[in-house]
């Protein structure tokens, strides 16, 4: 399995996957700067509890402000991932409260997670990930 082929394939079929990124901080901004070199990956929303700083790490990573008008920009990561505008999440914000909630609220969702929140991992990475498998969901 080549994962780039993936992303290319669902990007010739119109249907990239669309990412809620949670914290747009130094690993979301890193994540970020890969978009627009990643066909068939799209960020649909930033979730971040300052929007314009969010706003601003897209500005600083090189985003066009074309793409930047075309993200959701929220504070309220449930809300966001609750929508049918994702399929995965990817948690990026360090606090571990905040990421058990998250990856909680994602897999009730039926959302896919990427747990980049170590801090999160380190308290319930094991419960999520039993909570996840019988979700169906990674």
């Amino acid at each position: 399995m080549n994962l780039f082929r993936l992303l290319q394939a669902r990007a010739a079929a119109g249907k990239p996957v669309r990412v809620a990124l949670i914290g747009a901080g130094k690993f979301g901004s890193m994540f970020l700067a890969q978009v627009p070199h990643t066909p068939g990956l799209e960020v649909a929303v930033i979730v971040d509890i300052d929007r314009d700083r969010a706003r601003e790490a897209c500005r600083t990573v090189g985003w066009e402000p074309e793409r930047i008008a075309a993200t959701a920009f929220t504070d309220d990561g449930v809300r966001a991932i609750a929508g049918d505008a994702i399929d995965v999440v990817v948690e990026a914000t360090g606090n571990p409260a905040a990421g058990i909630r998250h990856a909680r609220a994602a897999i009730a969702a039926g959302k896919h997670i990427v747990m980049v929140n170590v801090e999160a991992d380190v308290l319930a990475g094991p419960l999520l990930a039993d909570e996840a498998r019988e979700a169906g969901v990674v």
